[in-house]
């Protein structure tokens, strides 16, 4: 039987992100209702609320205030992640924050123990742990079907181009959380956690396709996991296809591919002479929404976690971990 409880969630932070959560939302209207959001476009935040009947704020110390707000989602530049969330946290609300949960390593892990002491839900939005293909893959590894893991490959791919173009996006400097390590590395130093147990050491190459910002666009990345696998990782804001994320992992017995944009999205070899291969049942090939929703659902588990008292699936202790790879890879870097 559900629950007639709903959460009453205050967004704040109304970009492109902000709609598929607001989407996950209208997806639950029995366990959530939005009641409240920010942003600094009143014209934007007013907008947002209406259709809700919502409360439509431009100071976000003044929404956290907001009664009726048990969850704060935080749709923020990454920059203002840290403040955002110690805030929310401190005035005793849930949170989900999108990722990468911190710039450093320092405010994600006190970001951690404030969620503790408050005793309070607080999550990551890495819809990583969402992905269809992923959840299979899970099970697929769970069950050893590739033997001994030997080599993983990742690539994220597509474009920033336009924005990385206008010299006042935060995307274009370091100090704002611009970057492509940051920015889209913790999707794949995530998902090394959930399958492989981590990053053990890491080396990075990076370069800059579009002349101007101070960070890089595009990445390489080498390394050893530490299940004793070897990793490569590739990054990339100048691809010019629909967004992408791509997964290889070689083991003794077999080989498994993931790619969003091919169909079949998800194959299994099992050996050398394999040349069929199997589809991976289940993953649909669905190259406009995949991503989508991936971050619906993870919406929704956030909103069952609060109403159902569970540890959300995403756990922001391994979120933390990615940022710690993030560093590592920074203090590496080698430009080309």
């Amino acid at each position: 039987m559900l629950s007639a409880r709903k959460i009453g969630v205050g967004m704040v932070g109304l970009g492109g992100v902000s709609f598929m959560h607001e989407a996950g939302y209208q997806e639950i209207p029995d366990r959530a209702r939005i009641v409240a959001v920010c942003d600094i476009n009143k014209e934007e935040a007013v907008g947002r609320a209406s259709p809700y009947g919502a409360a439509a704020f431009t100071d976000f110390g003044e929404m956290v205030k907001h009664p009726e707000v048990e969850l704060v989602d935080i749709c923020l530049p990454h920059h203002l992640h840290y403040k955002a969330a110690r805030s929310a946290l401190e005035a005793g609300k849930n949170v989900l924050l999108e990722k990468p949960m911190a710039q450093t390593s320092a405010e994600a892990n006190e970001l951690l123990g404030l969620a503790r002491r408050m005793k309070v839900m607080f999550t990551v939005a890495e819809n990583t742990r969402f992905v269809k293909a992923y959840q299979e893959a899970e099970k697929l590894l769970a069950e050893k079907k590739l033997g001994e893991i030997w080599l993983v490959r990742t690539l994220v791919c597509g474009s920033e181009v336009a924005r990385l173009s206008n010299p006042s996006s935060w995307l274009t400097r370091r100090e704002t959380g611009g970057g492509i390590i940051l920015d889209a590395g913790v999707h794949s130093f995530y998902l090394m956690q959930w399958f492989f147990g981590g990053v053990k050491d890491i080396r990075a190459f990076t370069w800059n396709r579009v002349k101007g910002p101070q960070v890089e666009d595009n990445a390489v990345m080498v390394g050893h996991l530490k299940n004793g696998a070897e990793f490569q990782s590739q990054l990339s804001d100048t691809v010019m296809s629909p967004w992408n994320e791509r997964l290889e992992v070689h083991g003794s017995k077999g080989s498994l591919f993931i790619d969003q944009l091919n169909d079949p999205p998800a194959k299994c070899y099992l050996g050398e002479d394999d040349y069929d291969g199997v589809k991976m049942e289940g993953v649909e090939y669905d190259p406009t929404a995949w991503k989508y929703t991936s971050i619906v659902n993870e919406v929704k588990d956030v909103v069952a976690t609060i109403i159902e008292g569970r540890a959300p699936l995403v756990d922001p202790a391994d979120c933390l971990e990615a940022i710690k790879v993030v560093e590592m890879a920074l203090k590496s870097v080698s430009p080309l």
